[in-house]
């Protein structure tokens, strides 16, 4: 929801260049596919920051904010994550108000990504409607981007600790996190702290029926997650 369609072209050519040929080929068919079924599957993490927050390991100086609805300048923040291309302005605008924080990462004196954190329930989308369940003490880590021109050198994972430090100074002790299976780059900052999956979630929803199929491993899908 809220999300900017990139051209055709270019979103291919990114998915070809970041994920490889057997990812492209696999999500080309599920594009194909869409008018009938479409699908996701997820890893979930769980990241206890009371213990240890990640460090950042990024190839160059990267300076990361934090930004909330009381900073007295959202218009400006709106403006840089909107600029970014990745959410519309009024999503970025939505959660903000909601009492989102966001971390905005500047390399070379730019924007070049941003990380969302949530501490509400029910606000916070999987897919096809299933929401986050946020226990006291928690809260999600989500929306994560990183511009095309800044991929590639470990920006994400400042973004992370910015996210993770927040989150610990707002009295929160666990940070929870999805990724698909299909964002192979993604999966690397997980590989990099070598964090365990603690579910992994699939849904799936067959349009003609408005079918909604979720399952779950490792966990049972209820224990996370509201449909």
């Amino acid at each position: 929801m809220g999300t900017r369609p990139l051209n055709a072209w270019r979103r291919s050519g990114e998915i070809l260049r970041w994920r490889g040929f057997w990812i492209f080929l696999v999500l080309g068919v599920r594009t194909i596919l869409r008018p009938i079924v479409y699908w996701h599957v997820y890893r979930i993490f769980v990241t206890e920051i009371a213990k240890q927050v990640p460090e950042p390991y990024a190839k160059e100086k990267i300076e990361t904010r934090m930004y909330t609805r009381d900073c007295g300048c959202v218009e400006r923040v709106v403006t840089e994550v909107a600029a970014l291309g990745e959410i519309t302005r009024e999503e970025a605008e939505t959660r903000l108000k909601r009492g989102d924080a966001v971390a905005v990462a500047y390399a070379g004196g730019e924007p070049a990504g941003y990380g969302w954190l949530s501490f509400a329930s029910g606000v916070v989308e999987l897919a096809f409607g299933v929401t986050w369940i946020v226990r006291p003490g928690e809260a999600v880590r989500h929306g994560n981007f990183v511009h095309p021109k800044w991929r590639g050198r470990g920006i994400q994972s400042s973004i992370n600790t910015a996210v993770n430090e927040h989150a610990l100074g707002r009295g929160v002790s666990v940070t929870l996190a999805s990724i698909s299976t299909m964002n192979t780059q993604s999966m690397s900052l997980a590989k990099h702290y070598k964090r365990a999956t603690a579910m992994k979630v699939t849904l799936i929803y067959v349009r003609p029926l408005r079918w909604r199929i979720c399952r779950a491993s490792g966990a049972p899908f209820e224990s996370r997650f509201v449909k």
